[in-house]
């Protein structure tokens, strides 16, 4: 496949992706997903799959709370694991470029969200004053396809085209202890996804189960998949427990409830 093809290939790979958020959200959005289709839109799957696995990591803090955006994962994915596949650099350059794409293009999008979307909405407003449901939808979908699918299939086609040969040329020319640093960085990078993640989700009730976790597999040398289900058996006993409590605490109020009965 000519380089023309692999861009407007990968444009419409990313033109597809956003469609993940009008369903709610099935994750094909993420980077482990958008690096697997990468890999196999340049027929190397098992390059995007361990390439977008590991952006994966890097970017699994990065999701939108209300207002607040992170760097964009697709743009990020996407190209982050493209440009790995093409210079055969791994994932340390992937990652080093996927934070870099990932930020310019979420300028960009604030930029189309601000100025663009608000026309799509005001006209939704009209139609749904006027009880015109079938325009009001068609709104929503043309405010999406015209701010977060087009143009991140355009960005991401038009540098994937411009960029391969030009950063292939420049990697060549950086020398092996920049691209060590480069890969030092980058297995720094997954560890501050986990924090930027932990920091959300880690709380007093649950921190227990992440050091218990973390005890496992570091002193214990448990592999992943045996934590995989030994949590799977713990959640099992706790809800098993849980129930038990519950159903004893709901006949032990049946039994006051009868006996304040009998009493009148």
């Amino acid at each position: 496949m000519s380089l023309l093809w692999q861009s407007i290939a990968l444009g419409v790979l990313t033109a597809i992706l956003p469609a993940d958020w009008l369903t709610g959200s099935g994750n094909i959005s993420r980077p482990i997903v958008a690096g697997a289709l990468t890999g196999l839109v340049l027929g190397d799957l098992k390059t995007g799959i361990i390439v977008g696995a590991t952006i994966e990591l890097a970017f699994m803090g990065a999701i939108t709370i209300g207002a607040s955006k992170p760097p964009d994962v697709i743009a990020g994915g996407v190209l982050g694991t493209a440009f790995a596949i093409v210079t055969g650099k791994g994932t340390g350059f992937a990652i080093t470029l996927a934070f870099p794409v990932a930020a310019l293009y979420l300028i960009i999008d604030n930029l189309l969200t601000m100025l663009i979307l608000p026309i799509f909405l005001r006209m939704g407003d009209k139609y749904a004053e006027e009880g015109n449901v079938k325009k009001l939808n068609r709104m929503n979908l043309y405010g999406f396809i015209t701010v977060k699918s087009l143009p991140r299939a355009f960005f991401v086609g038009i540098a994937f085209y411009l960029g391969g040969p030009v950063m292939t040329h420049l990697l060549n020319l950086i020398p092996n202890y920049v691209q060590n640093g480069i890969n030092i960085a980058a297995g720094i990078m997954p560890a501050l996804g986990f924090a930027l993640l932990l920091e959300m989700i880690l709380k007093k009730d649950v921190a227990i189960y992440f050091v218990l976790g973390f005890a496992l597999y570091s002193y214990l040398k448990v592999p992943i998949l045996g934590i995989s289900i030994f949590a799977i058996c713990l959640v099992y006993i706790i809800l098993h427990l849980e129930n038990k409590i519950d159903k004893v605490g709901n006949q032990n109020q049946s039994s006051i409830d009868r006996s304040d009965d009998n009493e009148f």
